[in-house]
């Protein structure tokens, strides 16, 4: 559980940056920058949540597989 909070924590961190980056970057002015911010962000979630779910979810997995 608290390493569920950890990643719930984490993701919140990364929006909160994408929203004070994204009052830096005038998107009509510089919309590709925009863009890029927002796959980063995108890709950082998506990171953490993949090694949330390697770390934690399959090794409970493959221990129950192991133990039944």
């Amino acid at each position: 559980m608290n390493d569920f909070l950890a990643l719930i924590g984490q993701i919140f961190l990364i929006t909160c940056i994408q929203s004070v980056l994204e009052m830096f970057i005038d998107s009509a002015e510089r919309p590709y920058l925009s863009k890029v911010l927002n796959i980063a962000c995108y890709a950082g979630g998506l990171y953490l949540v993949l090694q949330f779910v390697f770390n934690n979810l399959i090794t409970e997995m493959f221990s129950l597989i192991r133990f039944g």
